[in-house]
This record gives structure tokens, C-alpha cells and sequence, in this order.
């Protein structure tokens, strides 16, 4: 009897072992990944908003100095960039403010409550019925126009 317990207890030992070894090794790991993580994080947090390099050039294996170059780059064309989108973003809503202008009173109240009513149908739609919405829209928007 006492052979049978030691080849029970036996194996059941080394696995405990082994379980134990393993966990703290993986605690250890994630310790060391999430501090590095936070490193990077609170670098990230002083540089410009600007410093991110464009899709795929982290795969580039880009030198240092190739990268700070970018990061210039990025930094000139950024605040530039910027200023233009916000030009246009005020031209736009001045655009709309003039087409407005050519509506007569009955049309803009009932221009108004269809853009209501469309905000309200988006708050209430998934993000999921949306796009199949549109799809559908475009769809019958082709069909119609295939008609014509």
C-alpha cells in the first residue's frame, strides 16, 4: 500500500512543482511587459501629437535618425495641416449657411426636422444597423439611378 501512495504522491509532487515554477515565471514576465509598457506610455505622453509614424513604417526596421527626421516632418506638416482643416471646416459651415439662404422658411423648418429626425434615428440605431442601413441606401440609390 504504501508503494501505491508514493506513485500517486510522486507525479502529483513534480506537477505541483512545475505549476508553481511556471506562474511565477509568467508573473514575472507580465510584471517586466507592464512596467515597460508605462515606460512607454509616459514617454509617449511628453512628445508631440504628432509623433506616430504613418501605417506600415513601424515594420521598416527605420533607424533613429530616420525616425526623429519624420517625427520633424510630422511636427512642421502637422500644426500646418491643422490650421487647414479647421479653414475648412468654417468654409463648409458657410457653405451650408448660404445654401440655407436659398430655402425659403417652410423649406429650412422642414430641412430641420428631417436633420432631427435623422440624428435621432442614429443615436437610436447599433452601430451594426447602421452600416446596413447605408448599405442599403446605397444599393436602392444605385438601383434607382439604373432606373432613370
Amino acid at each position: 500500500m504504501y508503494r501505491q501512495s508514493r506513485r500517486f504522491i510522486a507525479p502529483l509532487l513534480a506537477l505541483a512543482i512545475t505549476t508553481g515554477t511556471l506562474t511565477a515565471v509568467a508573473q514575472t514576465k507580465s510584471k517586466s511587459a507592464a512596467s515597460k509598457s508605462k515606460t512607454a506610455a509616459a514617454e509617449k505622453k511628453e512628445t508631440s501629437k504628432y509623433h506616430r509614424l504613418p501605417a506600415h513604417y513601424g515594420q521598416l526596421e527605420l533607424k533613429e535618425e530616420q525616425v526623429e527626421e519624420i517625427y520633424k516632418l510630422r511636427d512642421s506638416f502637422g500644426k500646418k495641416i491643422d490650421d487647414l482643416e479647421e479653414e475648412l471646416a468654417k468654409l463648409k459651415e458657410e457653405q451650408a449657411e448660404k445654401i440655407k439662404d436659398v430655402l425659403t422658411r417652410t423649406q429650412v423648418t422642414a430641412l430641420n426636422k428631417l436633420l432631427a429626425g435623422t440624428a435621432s434615428k442614429e443615436k437610436e440605431s447599433k452601430p451594426s444597423t447602421a452600416r446596413k442601413t447605408t448599405a442599403k441606401k446605397s444599393a436602392s440609390s444605385k438601383s434607382s439611378t439604373k432606373k432613370d
